[in-house]
């Protein structure tokens, strides 16, 4: 700053005046009297023209480095690093406040205000260094910082996301009951998307029995309600949940069976005590699932006059079109059913799904971006198997771009089998386009 005075030839009063700050207080931050705040740092940055944050990492080697870090200073040059996306500054700050453990609860609190604020990359960095030093204490901290962590490292990157399930599972049980729930639901959504099955299933079973015991813990006469964290959700919907997700296993699993025994369990609400319009909502949403996949667990066992009628339905049921898309398909293949005025009526869901890969109701981005990639293979494998090459290929192709994002390896070789196998049959534009997906697929692998 002082050269930035001097070169320019600029009266301290003056730089001053265009800063906003009082002219002694700045001849006592220029001699070194004073430590300079952070927001008149900022005020400092703006009157030199610089971009906001620009003197931050000269600033944090001046003046965090030479000695301890003060809490009081710390905390608003944190905040600031975070609005400014300013995370390699936020990284050095951070490990420098971590000399000193006695600040590890206090970072931890930031980072849940920074959390809650979705700033999200600024969050991550703090959880890491609190958790590596939250080793060996304080288990239940430890525990919610792997959470975030599991959380925010999320990707589009099917086998980074199994990594990060790998790594978060063992902390679970670590977690209050309450938030246990969370993080189970969030833990199986994920799981679902890579059709990792049995370990959806038992963990779906344990969120079922959390959820029970808390339930009935809630309305026990007498029983006297202990401050702890609450679920994100009424218990009853994690009950609920918990069965819907074994049923969709079992279905997965081709045990249709079992599947509709599940659905008996969360469209059933007469044992629920609350009575509040949002409680009345969720039954009404669970309700709503159960008669959808009474629909669809009919048609995939072989009940193929039930499909009029599941079609039907969906068509008043926005969010129900894909996911009931993505298994009208499987079972056109099962059991050799036209389902081709169905593609065309809901062309425009599935283009308008490619486009956005949005979400879809309460349906994760990992769920519906590997059931859009297998379905879109589905239907190319479906027009194929009619001759009807042209159309087949464009939607393996779409299939395979998802895959590709995704890393959905197992998509992607299917993909790649069907482009070989019907190569004669390709036009030159869409080949080129399959050369395109490929190598941009292996440039980011390599």
């Amino acid at each position: 700053m002082y050269n930035y005075i001097k070169d320019n030839q600029i009266i301290i009063s003056h730089f001053a005046e265009r800063a906003g700050i009082n002219p002694g207080t700045l001849s006592k931050i220029i001699n070194g009297v004073i430590q300079v705040p952070v927001r008149t740092l900022d005020r400092i940055t703006e009157a030199m023209n610089l971009e906001p944050g620009a003197l931050y990492e000269i600033y944090i080697y001046e003046c965090f480095n030479e000695s301890s870090a003060d809490w009081r200073r710390c905390k608003p040059l944190i905040n600031r690093c975070a609005e400014l996306n300013k995370l390699d500054c936020l990284d050095q700050l951070v490990g420098i406040v971590m000399d000193n453990l006695n600040y590890s609860p206090m970072l931890f609190d930031v980072a849940e205000i920074l959390n809650n604020k979705n700033y999200h990359e600024a969050a991550l960095i703090i959880y890491k260094k609190v958790a590596e030093s939250e080793r060996f204490q304080h288990a239940e901290r430890l525990a919610t910082c792997q959470y975030r962590i599991f959380k925010n490292s999320l990707t589009d990157n099917q086998e980074i996301n199994l990594e990060c399930a790998a790594l978060f599972e063992p902390f679970i049980k670590r977690l209050g009951e309450a938030e246990q729930l969370d993080a189970l639901k969030d833990l199986i959504n994920l799981l679902m998307s890579l059709h990792r099955w049995d370990k959806a299933k038992s963990l779906a079973e344990e969120m079922g029995r959390i959820a029970n015991n808390l339930y009935e813990q809630k309305y026990k006469k007498n029983h006297k309600n202990q401050k702890s964290t609450k679920p994100a959700k009424p218990l009853f919907g994690y009950i609920l949940y918990s069965n819907l997700i074994l049923g969709t296993i079992s279905e997965e699993k081709n045990d249709f069976e079992n599947a509709l025994k599940y659905v008996s369990q969360y469209e059933v609400h007469d044992w629920i005590v609350e009575t509040d319009d949002f409680a009345e909502a969720t039954k009404k949403q669970f309700a709503e699932w159960a008669k959808a996949n009474r629909y669809m667990y009919r048609l995939m066992s072989g009940e193929v006059s039930v499909l009029d009628e599941y079609v039907k339905y969906i068509s008043s049921n926005e969010n129900e079109i894909l996911r009931a898309l993505f298994k009208i398909v499987k079972a056109a293949e099962m059991y050799k059913i036209n389902i081709d005025s169905i593609l065309q009526r809901f062309e425009h869901v599935i283009s308008n799904q490619i486009v956005e890969n949005s979400h879809v109701g309460t349906y994760t981005t990992e769920i519906i971006a590997d059931g859009l990639a297998n379905f879109l293979a589905d239907v190319g494998a479906y027009y194929t198997r009619k001759d009807e090459y042209s159309i087949g290929i464009n939607y393996v192709l779409e299939s395979l771009a998802i895959s590709a994002k995704i890393n959905n390896t197992a998509c992607i070789v299917r993909c790649t089998c069907m482009v070989e196998k019907f190569r004669h049959f390709i036009d030159e534009t869409s080949l080129k386009r399959y050369t395109t997906i490929m190598t941009i697929y292996e440039e980011v692998l390599t």
